[in-house]
């Protein structure tokens, strides 16, 4: 039993390991699987429904404008009559995803200044400066006064409840826009986008950490105008930013202030109007009334473009479309750093009930239920996307899911085997080579542990083994032994028994298991004709050599019997017990009672008589602990007799003596005796000869012969 339990053991650590590896993979990260995981990411927002665009338009600086107007960059006194059409249009914000670090002219800036600050709701965009190379050639009191000009839009409403946050990585400056502009806008905001390792844009940082304060981006500043002038407020914790609060309005962000972009779809989803229908009055005013008018570029001749789930070359006007939309309509995607936990958790309960289970099916059942787990989590997943835009890990519970049910299968077959290899092992010298084979094949034909079936029971035994043992010398004695074993051995294989087991020079042999053979009883009896065949050959060559002549008794029984493994919990052997069993045994032991070779019950015989003969009936004996006598019939070997002429003689003697005739029989068996020298016909003679009262005291001559065996 420890044995069979040993590889559940196995699977259950190894199971418990890959868990724990998985999930500190899962928190270090690796690249390889972290890359995989955004792809399976990209796939689910694909398949994402959404609401249709409400609130956005893109006034385009496309390929037909550029044709009309000129080519880019426009004078800003340009930018300034679109920002007049667009007031007087109705849009209700408007955004310029464009950059003004540098003078023009007085008169068109001062134009565009003008026309910004009569508007009141122009946005503008800032540029932080990520990477130390960018600062070089900027002047540290052109850093500081660019600082002390979005000052002003950083949010003041800061709520950090408990120990305070880690800071965040800061930019090394920023870039702003001219004086006279940013100073007209109604709110500035950056413009930053970060994609991730793969180079696509998933997310932005919303609220960006500089000098200690927090600032928001572009689109959150449009968002914050549309809802006419929202307060902002940022939430921390200890791990990192939580969010910010658009007023009333919950935006939920990552521990570094990022934004998951909820994409509505391929590039051109937004209604775009050219900026040159605009200038001249054409351009339809339900797309500019209440909405944001967010100017951008969309010629692919001008750049800004990113690669997104959605394609590799998406305008970036349009990116900034998508994150203002979500914004004002309110949902967006999340994964904050608690969701880190979520994954463990559910990582750990699926791993610990896969290492509950799996160790306990075959390798079909274990796949179905690996499979189910996982798309039990898959759909958990996809539903907490779908219907909560949650994010949740699917890559590293995959992997999990996987590497347990491979494993465990691994060691399912490894443990197979070592089972297959120690079984044709332990069994290769008991039982026949294509027994062995077959039982390594078909593992399930032995059943481990005690189970009760018909099987046959030959037992053999050397005559006068005692003394002969006694006057031979032990090198001759055990080279004689060996012979003799190996070439018994060979007949009971060769009729497909197995051999159970060696008792000093007798033999024990079953058959019908451990794999069930057709027709035991007679497979039995014809290995005990060839073990008394090949005896002969044995004894002529002893005979040649010096060694003396033996001789062998041979009883078989068929019977219900009880057959498994036995013994104790370290050491157990392949056995048969019980009464059938036992009466094999006895059997055996009255050939020398009768002079025969061999003897076998009637349970046998009614299986093999129809199949086999010579066989005659030698007698009926009471065994104990047995209420009905057995019948024993002798199966005559070729050449144990110089002739059956007598054997009808014999039957009808027998019939005689089981008739009551009992003077007539016993004449009957001392004429057969004198013709043949049966044994068995002297013991019944006499046997009738005794006087009636011995007779009812000894109702057999068997019993009066081997009484010691009662």
């Amino acid at each position: 039993m420890k044995k069979i339990l040993a590889p559940q053991r196995i699977a259950t650590t190894a199971g418990v390991a890959l868990t724990v590896l998985s999930i500190v993979a899962l928190w270090l990260g690796v690249p390889l699987l972290d890359g995989v995981e955004l792809k399976t990411y990209d796939m689910r927002l694909r398949a994402l429904q959404h609401r249709p665009v409400q609130y956005v338009t893109i006034a385009a600086i496309d390929e037909e404008s550029l044709g009309r107007i000129g080519r880019w960059p426009w004078s800003r006194s340009t930018l300034a009559e679109l920002a007049r059409r667009l007031d007087e249009a109705g849009a209700r914000v408007i955004a310029f995803d464009l950059f003004f670090p540098e003078h023009e002219s007085a008169k068109a800036d001062g134009q565009f200044a003008r026309a910004l600050g009569e508007t009141r709701k122009a946005v503008l965009g800032t540029v932080f400066l990520l990477d130390r190379e960018e600062v070089r050639y900027v002047g540290a009191g052109a850093l500081q006064a660019a600082m002390e000009a979005i000052a002003p839009q950083a949010i003041t409403d800061v709520r950090a409840g408990g120990e305070a946050p880690p800071a965040l990585p800061e930019p090394y400056g920023v870039i702003v826009n001219i004086p006279e502009l940013q100073a007209r806008a109604a709110y500035a905001g950056h413009i930053n986008v970060l994609p991730d390792a793969d180079g696509v844009v998933r997310r932005i940082p919303l609220v960006v950490q500089a000098g200690g304060r927090y600032f928001p981006a572009f689109d959150l500043q449009v968002a914050r105008a549309f809802y006419g002038n929202e307060p902002l407020a940022v939430e921390l914790a200890p791990y990192g930013i939580v969010g910010v609060a658009l007023g009333a309005r919950q935006v939920p962000l990552d521990e570094d202030g990022r934004l998951l972009v909820r994409y509505r779809g391929r590039e051109r989803t937004f209604p775009a109007v050219p900026i040159a229908d605009i200038l001249a009055g054409t351009a339809d005013k339900s797309l500019l009334r209440d909405r944001v008018v967010l100017v951008g570029n969309t010629a692919k001749g001008i750049g800004d473009v990113r690669v997104t789930p959605y394609g590799t070359a998406f305008p970036g006007v349009e990116v900034r479309a998508n994150i203002i939309e979500n914004l004002i309509q309110g949902d967006v995607l999340h994964r904050p750093e608690w969701m880190t936990l979520v994954d463990t958790g559910l990582m750990l309960v699926a791993g610990l009930f896969l290492v509950w289970l799996l160790p306990r099916f075959g390798v079909s059942g274990a796949a179905m239920l690996a499979a189910a787990t996982l798309a039990a989590y898959l759909a958990l997943a996809t539903y907490l996307f779908h219907a909560a835009g949650v994010w949740l890990n699917i890559v590293y519970p995959t992997l999990l899911v996987a590497s347990l049910f491979a494993f465990a299968t691994l060691v399912r077959y490894s443990s197979a085997y070592a089972e297959r290899r120690n079984l044709k092992r332990a069994f290769q010298h008991y039982v026949p080579r294509a027994i062995v084979d077959g039982l390594v094949a078909d593992m399930g034909r032995l059943r481990l542990g005690g189970d009760k079936r018909e099987l046959t029971v030959l037992f053999s035994d050397i005559r006068g083994f005692t003394a002969m043992s006694e006057r031979m010398d032990p090198e001759d004695l055990v080279k004689l032994m060996n012979e003799y074993f190996t070439a018994m051995t060979a007949k009971v294989f060769e009729h497909h028994g197995s051999l159970d087991k060696y008792i000093g020079d007798a033999i024990m042999a079953v058959y019908g298991a451990p794999v069930a053979v057709p027709q035991h009883p007679l497979q039995a009896c014809r290995s005990a004709l060839g073990m008394v065949e090949v005896l002969r050959g044995l004894r002529e060559s002893w005979s040649a050599r010096g060694l003396p002549a033996v001789d062998i008794g041979i009883g078989i029984n068929t019977g219900p019997m009880v057959v498994g493994n036995m013994g104790s919990a370290t050491r157990f052997n392949y056995t048969v017990i019980g009464d059938a069993v036992n009466l094999a045994s006895r059997i055996e032991h009255l050939n020398k009672t009768y002079g025969t070779n061999i003897l076998i019950s009637e349970y046998t015989y009614e299986q093999v008589k129809d199949q086999l003969s010579p066989v005659r009936e030698v007698d009926s004996v009471q065994v104990r602990g047995r209420a009905q006598p057995v019948r024993l019939y002798e199966l005559i070997p070729p050449g144990k007799y110089a002739s059956l002429d007598w054997l009808e003689e014999f039957g009808i003697a027998y019939g005689a003596m089981r008739g009551g005739e009992l003077e007539r029989a016993a004449a009957l068996f001392e004429s057969v005796r004198a013709r043949s020298g049966d044994v068995a016909s002297a013991i019944h003679a006499r046997y009738c000869r005794m006087p009636h009262r011995r007779r009812a005291e000894t109702p057999t001559a068997w019993q009066e012969s081997t009484s010691r065996l009662r």
